[in-house]
């Protein structure tokens, strides 16, 4: 197999866990911004780069007026009646901001969006938030998410 297929192959792995893995993503995304290359990258290449990231933020800010093809994911919650969780990862929000700032976080959200927020993110995997109120919810959120940024802390301390 050519070193280009191989090369593919492993980006497209890496991609497709970025997306199943949250957790994965914001490792990755992490270790990209504390990359600090020796190389002397030619300045038209780095605008080329912020424009593309631009054009990127752009499409994902857009407006709801603008029609975007929804995820199957997202599409079958839908379906269901269920309300789209919040763009939200609330264990990126812990490990960058804490308790406090995870907590500030979901204060804006209403109940369903956290009930949304905790499927998306299987933070109730033996179904004990059904009768929880919005704030007893959001403590629950900010409970899983400390113990998941601990978990894993000990996962990647080698």
């Amino acid at each position: 197999m050519s070193l280009n297929k191989t090369l593919d192959r492993l980006f497209d792995e890496v991609r497709r866990e970025a997306k199943r893995n949250p957790d994965f993503a914001d490792r990755l995304d992490a270790v990209l911004r504390l990359h600090d290359s020796r190389r002397d990258v030619d300045d038209g290449v780095m605008e080329e780069v912020a424009r593309e990231a631009e054009v990127t933020l752009a499409s994902v800010a857009a407006p709801a007026s603008v029609a975007a093809k929804p995820s199957p994911k997202k599409a079958r919650g839908a379906a269901a009646g269920q309300p789209a969780p919040p763009l939200l990862n609330p264990v990126g929000i812990y490990k960058r901001a804490g308790e406090d700032g995870l907590s500030t976080a979901l204060a804006t959200q209403e109940l369903s969006a956290l009930r949304a927020l905790v499927m998306e993110h299987n933070l109730d995997p033996s179904g004990e938030t059904e009768a929880l109120d919005r704030e007893a919810l959001a403590a629950h959120v900010v409970a899983h998410a400390k113990r998941r940024a601990e978990r894993d802390e000990k996962m990647f301390d080698y």
